[in-house]
């Protein structure tokens, strides 16, 4: 076996690698777009593949995260025919070379948290994969305005707040079918900004690919309206942090949690669950 660094060729392979372990990328519907967030995260991320007698047999990838010593895992796949094999710790050593701090949302497989964990990453707390139905999120509460806005408003708003530039990654989402970047203003002032998009499996919903919170906005409140932005059709879909006190309210109105990942970390402060409602490939 080896590792080496992916390029766009490899990108029908590693959709079959995602295709064996339950996780298609594709657009059922919409069969001629392809798989858009693989063709992100190989022109994004330090993405590798794990290759034995010229098969394609795992990925795995990885983004800086503010600092180029900080990167956070955004996949690691292996053909369910060769796991256990040696190929996801090859895969995580490439991708994580010369990191100081990392982490990731891993999935429940035990022995990917196991890997996690001997790469220096502790469990902290789950990302629930959140469903509502749009009619449940009720009218927007006093004070609340949205509005239409750009990626590079987003961005500028986002990396003000959080010191991470997330340019590339909303351009990515800003492409996807049915995309709307939004900005929430609370009394007048900017509480939040995000990005969603039509759901992948289902037309009749949404997904939030991303929100960043203001340090100084009430995080319950600034979500709520957030979800309010993003919601259109029958239902939304968000990966939530479980500490997030929107969490509960949501649950009251009917929500279900259709799924959970857990945030490793070798330090939890390095990502703050009630500001940022992340997307679990790029964060």
């Amino acid at each position: 076996m080896r590792v080496r660094p992916a390029d766009a060729g490899d990108v029908p392979a590693l959709a079959a690698i995602l295709a064996a372990n339950d996780e298609p990328m594709d657009w059922p519907d919409l069969p001629g777009l392809g798989w858009p967030y693989l063709d992100h995260l190989v022109g994004r991320a330090r993405t590798a593949v794990a290759v034995i007698d010229d098969v394609v047999v795992g990925f795995g990838g990885s983004v800086p995260f503010g600092r180029d010593d900080v990167r956070f895992v955004t996949d690691l796949f292996v053909d369910p025919l060769r796991q256990s094999r040696g190929a996801g710790r090859a895969l995580l050593t490439f991708v994580l070379e010369g990191s100081a701090d990392r982490m990731t949302f891993s999935s429940s497989d035990e022995r990917a948290m196991g890997l996690y964990v001997r790469a220096g990453m502790r469990p902290w707390w789950p990302l629930l994969y959140v469903e509502i139905a749009t009619r449940a999120l009720g009218d927007a509460a006093p004070g609340i305005e949205t509005d239409t806005a750009t990626v590079e408003e987003t961005a500028r708003t986002s990396q003000a707040w959080t010191g991470i530039d997330r340019s590339a990654d909303f351009e990515h989402y800003a492409s996807l079918p049915e995309a709307s970047g939004f900005v929430v203003r609370d009394a007048g002032t900017v509480a939040a900004v995000g990005w969603a998009r039509r759901e992948r499996k289902r037309s009749d919903g949404r997904w939030l690919d991303h929100a960043s919170i203001a340090p100084d906005a009430d995080p319950l409140r600034a979500a709520l309206a957030v979800f309010r932005a993003a919601a259109a059709g029958e239902r939304l879909v968000t990966a939530l942090p479980g500490p997030h006190p929107v969490l509960a309210t949501l649950l009251e109105r009917g929500a279900r949690i259709a799924g959970r990942d857990q945030f490793c970390a070798t330090d939890p402060g390095l990502l703050d669950p009630l500001r940022v409602l992340p997307n679990p490939g790029f964060l």
